[in-house]
């Protein structure tokens, strides 16, 4: 018998790991079930299939089911029992850090992938995978494009761009971080084409650099941001994983 448990939305979410493995059988339960739970008065139904589970995807859509959101291995499917019903949002925007990195020498780290468009150069950084923290993304793609071991320091600001790729919008972080080495080592050869430490002057007077990133660098060499904060513990659903603040925070929060 194919289980479900109740969620906060009046809905139910179906339990993929109690999925029988027929198609036939699958079929007769599914349907089974669809009546039990319009019958309990719940609005939604969430189903979420593995790559493997892919066969049933057919029978969920042809009894009303729409894709939600998808993974490389998973798909989130979901029926409005009422045609009405709330249910969270798909996610909009993908989000992308920057990195603002200088040596004892006050020179800025950059990096030129082999994929640019141009000869310039740009900051290091790349996509924030799920569930990893900023602070953490942003020292790991620095040292995979450089081999530069640094320490998150805090947000310089961020950007934001309307239809970035797969129809989602993008907001792109900037952050601070410290150097702790200066021995360029490119970790990920396959993309990154060259690392260098160059000179802030020379990077924003050099026109084959994107405008938008030699802005970056000029109005935001000597500015501090805001600093990560560690907050007192908090088991809530809205607990968040990182919080920054602006200005001098000399005292964490206790």
């Amino acid at each position: 018998m194919i289980t479900y448990q109740f969620d906060n939305y009046n809905g139910v979410t179906i339990d993929k790991q109690a999925l029988p493995d027929s198609e036939a059988l699958f079929k007769a339960q599914f349907n089974e079930m669809l009546l039990l739970v319009s019958e309990k008065g719940k609005q939604l139904i969430w189903f979420t299939l593995s790559i493997k589970q892919s066969s049933f995807i057919q029978i969920a859509t042809d009894a009303g089911f729409v894709f939600h959101n998808c993974l490389e291995d998973e798909i989130t499917l979901i029926l409005r029992i009422k045609a009405d019903a709330y249910a969270p949002f798909v996610p909009t925007h993908s989000i992308g850090a920057g990195a603002l990195i200088f040596n004892n020498k006050q020179q800025i780290l950059v990096i030129r992938e082999k994929i640019a468009m141009g000869p310039g150069f740009k900051l290091p950084g790349g996509h924030i995978e799920l569930g990893e923290k900023i602070s953490e993304a942003i020292v790991r793609e620095v040292y995979e494009e450089t081999g530069i071991r640094s320490e998150f320091v805090g947000l310089q600001g961020f950007g934001s761009k309307k239809v970035f790729r797969f129809g989602k919008s993008n907001i792109y972080f900037l952050c601070r971080l410290n150097a702790l080495t200066e021995q360029i080592d490119i970790q990920d050869t396959d993309e990154i084409a060259e690392a260098k430490w160059c000179d802030v002057s020379e990077f924003i007077n050099d026109t084959n650099n994107s405008v938008f990133v030699r802005e970056i660098v000029k109005n935001l060499q000597h500015e501090q941001g805001f600093e990560l904060v560690e907050m007192p513990e908090n088991n809530s659903a809205y607990e968040k994983h990182e919080v920054f603040f602006a200005g001098n925070i000399h005292n964490q929060l206790s």
